[in-house]
């Protein structure tokens, strides 16, 4: 992995660089420590930015000879740092041969990490669905926030195994059931040239209406994980079919690629410049994360 964290409780995360590591955490321990596994050699840990679970930096101060860069690995013991849970390792997407799972694999129980991922679900609504709006190229209304949301919470998405800390937003659209796109704005110019290709639409100003009965929604299916160059992004298929189910042909399709690292800005980045009809969008969708999550058992 390219990044790190110092506190369990903290939503940013690091690069690795040795004066930055040095000055975060003042070369003490619990992040600077004898190992048993190297000979008693001094050596430096951090937190894993997606699972809270132990990491030890790699070629921090050594030279490495398969790259230039230093990075970071899970450490499979306790040592005082994070939070050691072999459950969360097993199917982090940073860990090596991660543990295989399919959409419908749930934890056993909410733990500390179920928790952090649905407090970040309500209290970042807001971003999280400019962020995918500005995936999918469609506007997304209240309304249609508040029915996805409702999704999540049924499908008990928090405890989904591909879950982590880190890539909340993608897990609204996954477990979002397939939504119609009569009716809505659609903001990207591509995907209205395929839609201008069905005859039963009527596009003006970019909303998208019918002239008779058309069974078209779209729905996101195929979470992927990849890891390249110790970076970490994940992705999902963006689809919008039409007809029936066992007849619907696919009308577009694209590949949404979430780097887990601009929801991380996302959540830091000061709001200056949002128009006032944002902003009471903003509060709104905030206000409705809230109910939705007291209607499922969760108060915040």
């Amino acid at each position: 992995m390219d990044r790190i964290k110092f506190k369990t409780d903290e939503d940013k995360s690091y690069i690795i660089e040795k004066t930055l590591f040095e000055k975060k955490t003042q070369k003490q321990a619990p992040f600077y420590q004898k190992s048993e596994r190297q000979n008693h050699e001094t050596c430096q840990f951090a937190i894993c930015p997606e699972c809270n679970n132990p990491v030890q930096i790699i070629g921090l101060y050594k030279k490495l000879e398969h790259t230039d860069k230093p990075y970071a690995r899970h450490y499979e013991i306790p040592i005082g740092l994070g939070k050691y849970n072999k459950e969360n390792y097993e199917y982090c997407p940073y860990k090596a041969n991660r543990k295989p799972f399919t959409k419908d694999s749930r934890k056993g129980e909410i733990d500390e990490i179920a928790q952090d991922i649905i407090r970040k679900m309500i209290y970042y609504f807001d971003k999280i669905v400019y962020l995918l709006q500005k995936k999918i190229g469609i506007y997304i209304s209240t309304a249609l926030a508040k029915d996805m949301l409702n999704d999540f919470f049924d499908a008990r998405a928090y405890l989904y195994r591909g879950a982590s800390l880190k890539n909340v937003p993608l897990l609204l659209p996954y477990f979002s059931s397939n939504k119609t796109i009569i009716g809505r704005f659609v903001l990207d110019e591509t995907l209205i040239s395929a839609l201008k290709q069905i005859p039963e639409l009527d596009i003006k100003n970019n909303k998208i209406k019918s002239n008779k009965y058309i069974k078209l929604g779209f729905y996101f299916f195929d979470h992927k994980t990849k890891i390249e160059d110790h970076h970490l992004t994940e992705s999902l298929i963006f689809s919008i079919s039409k007809g029936e189910i066992n007849e619907a042909k696919t009308i577009y399709q694209k590949k949404i690629v979430f780097d887990n690292l601009h929801f991380e800005k996302l959540i830091n980045y000061k709001e200056y410049k949002l128009s006032e009809k944002q902003i009471l969008k903003n509060k709104e969708l905030l206000n409705i994360a809230k109910e939705v999550a007291k209607e499922h058992g969760f108060f915040y």
